[in-house]
This record gives structure tokens, C-alpha cells and sequence, in this order.
């Protein structure tokens, strides 16, 4: 493939996130390879490693735009939940939301070890869970304890999500993710 001057370097940093995320929504994180999301843009892989370091490099990239996506809505369900319960509770409807509507996202966010250290992926992280744990707040007598708190809803939404996704979650017994997340909830909001 001859070389390219269609597009500016950030151009082409945009266009390689696009057609990354595009790959992993049709066919899964397994299918994001370098070669395939190049083939995609229409360069050679080369100019794929000009703009990225590696492939967790672009793979975190696609990340931050998920995880900026879902930090906008946690922002959009503090705003309109005046209640701490109301905030928690949509909080949890939200990551299961993410999980069921781009479960292939999901799985490239949270299910995918991904080997990049960035100022703008820690960012993005914590503009997720800084969010979580000021709901959590009203709920804790400390800081250091909303921030477990956090920690443990977390956890619990990400583990139904997995086991959901991995078809192990209903063992003797058919049960929903939602009905799971609520009972969770329901002891983790009692007082």
C-alpha cells in the first residue's frame, strides 16, 4: 500500500479509534488487531504504530472514549436523582445498561487486560469512579469508607456482569442480572 497524506496525525488518531471501536462491536476485543483496524482506515499497520505505541495503546484509547460516554451519563443521573438511593440505583442500572447495550465494549473496558499507563486513562477512571463514590458519601461515615463502599458496588455490579456475559451466573436457578443488582441494593442501601 503506497503512503497516505489524506489525513493530519490527529485525524488519523481519530479515524484509527473509530474503526477500532467498530471492529470490537462487530466481532469482539479478540478481533482488534493491528492489521485489521490499519486494513480498516485504508494505511498499512506502519502508520497505525506511528500513532500508536502498540496496540494497548489504541485499545486504552478506545477505552477513554467509553469510559468518557459513561462518566457523561453517571454526571446525567446525579443531576436528575435528587435522592441518594435514586443516584445509587441508577448508577447500578447504568453499568448494567452498558453491559447488555455494548456488551463487546464492556468487555474491552473491563473484562480485557490492557498493559498502558497514561494522565488521560487514569482520568478517565477516576472521573467514573470519583462519581460513584460521591453517591456512595451520604451512605458512609468517612471518605475512606465511601470509597470501599464504592469499591464493593463496583465490584458486585462487574462480577453479575461477568458471570452474566460468561453464562455461569444462573447455577440451579435462573435469575436475572436485575433482580440480582436489586437485591444487592436493597441490602446495600439498608441502613
Amino acid at each position: 500500500m503506497a503512503r497516505r497524506k489524506d489525513h493530519t496525525r490527529e485525524e488519523l488518531t481519530e479515524l484509527a479509534i473509530a474503526c477500532g471501536r467498530e471492529i470490537v462491536i462487530r466481532e469482539g476485543p479478540a478481533a482488534l488487531t493491528a492489521r485489521r483496524v490499519a486494513k480498516a482506515m485504508g494505511y498499512t499497520p506502519g502508520t497505525l504504530y506511528n500513532i500508536f505505541e502498540n496496540i494497548d495503546a489504541l485499545v486504552a484509547a478506545i477505552n477513554i472514549g467509553s469510559m468518557h460516554q459513561f462518566a457523561d451519563t453517571l454526571r446525567s443521573i446525579r443531576q436528575q436523582q435528587a435522592s441518594t438511593e435514586g443516584r445509587v440505583r441508577g448508577i447500578a442500572q447504568a453499568y448494567l445498561d452498558f453491559h447488555q447495550q455494548a456488551p463487546q465494549l464492556w468487555s474491552l473496558l473491563f473484562a480485557v487486560p490492557v498493559q498502558h499507563e497514561s494522565e488521560s486513562y487514569h482520568q478517565a477512571i477516576h472521573a467514573i469512579f470519583a462519581q460513584v463514590t460521591e453517591a456512595i458519601t451520604p451512605l458512609s461515615s468517612s471518605p475512606t469508607e465511601a470509597r470501599r463502599k464504592a469499591k464493593i458496588l463496583w465490584s458486585t455490579l462487574h462480577g453479575i456482569c461477568l458471570l452474566q456475559q460468561s453464562g455461569k451466573l444462573n447455577v440451579g436457578q435462573e435469575d436475572s442480572a436485575e433482580e440480582l443488582v436489586a437485591q444487592f441494593l436493597d441490602q446495600f442501601l439498608a441502613r
